[in-house]
């Protein structure tokens, strides 16, 4: 079966240009383009299958971490996001500066539910103030689980890299080898 131009691939592989034997490779689900020899000399061309498949070992990871997160994690993600905005601190304020005129005697009509030293207010915001960074410790776990995976990944392809380079390298030297012999006997 060959691939057309403009069809996605079915599975991530090597592609050999059935007109010019051009070789590309292509993602599960990437798009087949042109052959760039072929599309220069004018020509359609399809992609033929190599026995050569592609073993990716990256993902996004921050997908990955969408798919698992837990409701109590949304919910501490979400808190967490929303404490950490100028929206916040202008409410808090608000807040702030409402329950001051309302306990310094400005709208007598309310009476003094919480005078001068606020100690109602103080609980509360302390209350505030243990959630709050217990649902950012929650939320920086996470990342920072995240961010060793990312690490563990990044070391994985480095170390896939590395391999690889070795490799070609290595073929190089007997290429060259091979040219050098070449050049001698003649």
């Amino acid at each position: 079966m060959n691939l057309k131009v403009g069809e996605p691939a079915p599975e991530g592989r090597i592609y050999k240009c059935s007109r010019c034997g051009h070789i590309k490779a292509f993602l599960e689900g990437e798009h087949a383009v042109p052959c760039e020899i072929c599309a220069a000399e004018g020509k359609l061309n399809t992609w033929a299958k190599t026995s050569k498949r592609l073993f990716t070992i990256s993902h996004d990871i921050n997908k990955e971490f969408e798919k698992k997160r837990t409701i109590s994690q949304r919910i501490s993600d979400t808190i967490t996001k929303f404490c950490g905005s100028m929206i916040f601190v202008y409410l808090h304020s608000i807040w702030f500066a409402l329950w001051i005129i309302l306990n310094i005697g400005m709208f007598a009509i309310f009476g003094l539910f919480d005078p001068f030293p606020y100690g109602l207010l103080t609980m509360i915001v302390s209350l505030e103030a243990i959630l709050l960074s217990t649902f950012i410790l929650i939320s920086q776990n996470r990342q920072s689980a995240k961010a060793d995976l990312r690490a563990e990944m990044d070391y994985r392809v480095n170390l896939k890299s590395e391999k690889e380079i070795t490799e070609i390298l290595e073929r190089l030297k007997n290429l060259e080898r091979k040219i050098s012999r070449t050049r001698v006997k003649k």
